[in-house]
């Protein structure tokens, strides 16, 4: 259970972005069949699951979690152990870890938590963690040694094929710090009665986190299963892989890039212990309340479970890319609500073993061959169209034909076609593609508007979400942000769309924050080659935010290595992060030019900074602009206009 913060977010993209080389498994050490599906957190398998629980649990590969019993009762934990029995003869190669504990926290009813282990503020309070659990000092031997006992008993006492731990990214977990209310805390780990400073408590709480994945694997002995959520690489040769959990989520909100989460992934599967229990576990992103199963009426669960099992293009999105590498996958709500057993057509695919590695294609899609079919993921936001050599069957909507279109953000698998399949009429909306006739393509939740050799993805508030060009990202994350808070941007309601006569998209909404209300209108239009947005905004009631934000992220792995130039100033766009974010600051035009290939200019109507944001996390060059004062009075107004065109090189 971890939310992304931004130290981790932070970590992540600095990663090498180089691929290892991908082998396929040896027939030695082959394992389960793919696809490989998991469970998080909540299969419930327990002393009183039913044949039918019983049948459904057997269906996945790995457990991860979700099993329990009355540990203090002896007739308790023999019927879970003939449970556990019961559904390895269902399936043999089933794995079934035990989640032991999450590093951050523990719940203070555990009668053998060391009494002076609970994290302190510098009033001496404990620190809420999850709901129902406290932070926990990692700074205490005696909290690492309970860690590692908790571990080391669920296979040598409970009969486990092996443990995970929650919640060891290398860093202290500030995300998990009140997490239910957001209320301030101070930490105070050494009693001096001042707040400790954060980078300690970083150095600390990785040393703490490395110490106990040590000493675990040391007790579990080295054929036991030993995983991990999030564990920096410290950790790659004590344990069989990590759980990378919400990464494909914070692909699709923008946050961070695929490719950076396939290094990850990739890196995982191949080099932590063997064999891999490397899982990649995604979420429809529906965000429940914390304790939504008891906290929601039993018809408002039914709909959010529901709309949540419903969005297969999340699913596959998920699986296809855990299928680039030699891992498990899992599927769910949400981070505070795991472990649905929802199943698709997909997951009983009979793909077999992998034949090679996954690939990328020049339409920037990545492909895999296994012995009975394909996979193609899509981590763009165009559609790609497939071709086979004979009819493909599409796994989960059936489709047959040589030709399919995998939508952007998405993904398929494709089987050979046999005689009974049916083949399938072509699709008969207007592809998501560069080269088309209409200038703009609505679909229900976005819009495509076409430049000269690129298009732009605009959402249903207005967002130009990505800018592509023929085979990668120009740029990412065009939004305007009016914050209450830092990085909580105000919310988008009542939003409405049409397409004007003028060929012009029409957005207007409300950005609200509690009762401040902004009234906001924009077009988004094509105006000769370059793309034109104009923003105008109403304040409706009096506002404050800490800052208003319009930025334009460029990939730092597209454009790092180039240069910008603006106001008759050029500066490098470094490889590596550079030693002061601010990189231009000059002139109403920037011009971005990339190591190879097509760049960008952008004009706005405010002057525009160039800034390194690796600084703070995100994996880009930031163009951005700040026109609008922090505090505004009802009936004050400002508008914003941008151009973006495609340039070449130079």
């Amino acid at each position: 259970m971890v939310v992304m913060s931004a130290a981790l977010l932070a970590a992540l993209v600095s990663a090498a972005l180089t691929l290892p080389s991908v082998r396929a498994p040896s027939t030695k050490d082959r394992g389960a069949p793919y696809p490989r599906i998991a469970n998080c957190y909540f299969a419930q398998l327990a002393p009183t699951s039913s044949d039918a629980d019983l049948e459904e649990i057997a269906r996945y590969s790995l457990l991860i979690g979700g099993v329990w019993a009355d540990w203090s009762s002896p007739a308790s934990v023999q019927a879970l152990q003939k449970q556990m029995a019961a559904v390895r003869r269902i399936n043999p190669r089933i794995i079934i870890l035990d989640f032991s504990c999450s590093a951050p926290y523990a719940y203070p009813s555990e009668a053998d938590f060391p009494a002076d282990g609970w994290l302190l503020q510098v009033d001496g309070k404990r620190i809420d963690g999850w709901p129902g659990t406290l932070m926990v000092d990692l700074t205490k031997p005696a909290v690492v040694e309970f860690m590692v006992g908790r571990a080391v008993r669920s296979v040598k006492e409970r009969g486990f094929d092996g443990t995970f731990i929650d919640c060891m990214a290398g860093s202290f977990d500030a995300w998990a710090c009140n997490i239910a209310t957001g209320a301030p805390y101070t930490v105070d780990t050494n009693r001096d009665g001042k707040p400790d400073d954060p980078k300690e408590l970083d150095r600390l709480w990785t040393a703490a986190k490395s110490e106990i994945g040590t000493k675990v694997r040391a007790g579990l002995g080295s054929k036991a299963y030993f995983m991990t959520n999030q564990a920096g690489d410290w950790g790659l040769s004590s344990m069989n892989g990590i759980l990378l959990e919400d990464y494909l989520d914070y692909v699709l909100t923008g946050g961070l890039a695929w490719d950076r989460v396939l290094a990850d992934y990739i890196r995982w599967s191949t080099r932590s212990a063997k064999p891999t229990l490397t899982t990649i576990v995604s979420s429809s992103g529906i965000e429940p309340p914390f304790d939504a199963w008891t906290s929601l009426p039993e018809p408002d669960r039914t709909a959010l479970l529901e709309k949540g099992r419903s969005l297969t293009g999340r699913m596959r999105f998920g699986l296809a890319s855990t299928l680039m590498g030699d891992g498990y996958y899992a599927y769910d709500l949400h981070t505070r609500w795991r472990g649905q057993r929802w199943w698709y057509p997909e997951y009983d695919t009979k793909l077999g073993y992998p034949k090679g590695a996954a690939a990328r294609r020049k339409d920037g899609t990545w492909q895999r061959t296994f012995d009975g079919g394909v996979v193609v993921v899509n981590p763009t936001e165009l559609d790609a169209v497939v071709c086979f050599a004979g009819p493909m069957r599409e796994a989960g909507s059936g489709k047959c034909a040589k030709k399919h279109v995998v939508p952007g953000m998405n993904g398929g698998i494709f089987v050979p076609a046999t005689a009974e399949d049916t083949p399938s009429v072509s699709p008969s909306e207007p592809p998501f593609t560069l080269a088309g006739q209409e200038p703009i393509v609505l679909r229900p939740s976005k819009a495509l508007v076409r430049l000269p050799g690129a298009a732009a993805i605009v959402d249903e508030h207005g967002r130009v979400t990505q800018i592509m060009g023929a085979s990668r990202a120009l740029a990412s994350g065009i939004a305007a942000f009016v914050v209450s808070s830092p990085w909580k941007d105000y919310a988008y309601t009542g939003s409405s769309r049409a397409l004007e006569p003028d060929g012009a998209l029409r957005f207007v909404c409300e950005r609200t924050e509690s009762d401040r209300r902004i009234r906001q209108e924009q077009t988004i239009r094509v105006d000769g080659e370059a793309l034109a947005i104009e923003y105008r905004w109403t304040a409706l009631t009096d506002a404050r935010f800490v800052m208003f934000r319009h930025q334009l992220d460029l990939p730092a792995g597209v454009y790092g290595g180039g240069k910008a130039r603006s106001g008759g100033r050029q500066a490098a766009l470094p490889a590596a992060k550079a030693a002061d974010p601010t990189l231009l600051d000059s002139g109403d035009t920037v011009h971005a030019a990339p190591r190879s290939g097509s760049g960008l200019f952008v004009t706005y109507s405010s002057r525009p900074q160039v800034i390194d944001e690796r600084h703070y996390g995100v994996d880009a060059f930031r163009v951005g602009v700040h026109p609008a004062p922090t505090v505004v009075r009802a009936g004050d107004t400002w508008s914003l206009t941008v151009r973006i065109a495609v340039a070449p090189r130079g």
